[in-house]
């Protein structure tokens, strides 16, 4: 491959991180944020997983719109259930006295923190009910360790790069974190369908 072509390639994906990455704000500001964010950021990853496994050429613009009216109200579900969960484990620690009971919370508010994470491209890559997607992705937070570290580093290294850089936040905030997320999350869902 040409100096030329692996220059315009990755030209090309620069400007797909940060037309999607706007399409997020926008459309999360659009929402208001609180009821903005849960589509905003579905959506995001819909497109991702779309770019992960190799498919390109759909319209960013109208998929985007289209998985954001049609998860809104279902996406926002779930965000307030685990938002409900998160603070109900906050308000338990503010009576916590003992160390040991603070490290178990801390410990439990941490593995709801990487469920989370797994939330997002479990929600686009399989058709659940909401309960199985909060369920599940608590499952695979707690059974991979491996890709629960690896992406953990790789944020840790996108937040090095971008200390030194907080230009890229504006165009890159969401969209370069959640394709690392994705990319890693649709190898392990790989490994389960075949497993299955």
């Amino acid at each position: 491959m040409k100096f030329g072509d692996v220059l315009l390639n990755f030209c090309e994906w620069i400007w797909r991180f940060m037309i999607l990455n706007f399409l997020w704000v926008i459309f999360m500001v659009s929402g208001g944020v609180v009821l903005g964010i849960m589509p905003s950021t579905v959506a995001t990853f819909y497109i991702l997983r779309k770019w992960v496994q190799g498919n390109f050429d759909i319209p960013i613009f109208k998929t985007f719109k289209d998985v954001y009216k049609k998860e809104f109200i279902n996406s926002n579900k779930c965000g307030f259930a685990f938002l409900a969960f998160d603070l109900t484990i906050l308000y338990k620690m503010e009576a916590l006295y003992s160390t040991v009971l603070y490290i178990i919370v801390m410990t439990v508010l941490f593995f709801v923190s990487i469920s989370f994470m797994f939330f997002f491209p479990l929600y686009v890559h399989f058709e659940q009910n909401n309960k199985e997607y909060i369920k599940n992705s608590f499952i695979i937070a707690l059974s991979s360790p491996f890709q629960t570290l690896l992406i953990l580093i790789g944020l840790y290294i996108l937040s090095y790069i971008v200390k030194g850089n907080l230009g890229l936040v504006l165009f890159f905030f969401m969209v370069i974190p959640g394709y690392l997320i994705m990319h890693v999350s649709n190898k392990k869902f790989k490994h389960i369908q075949r497993s299955m």
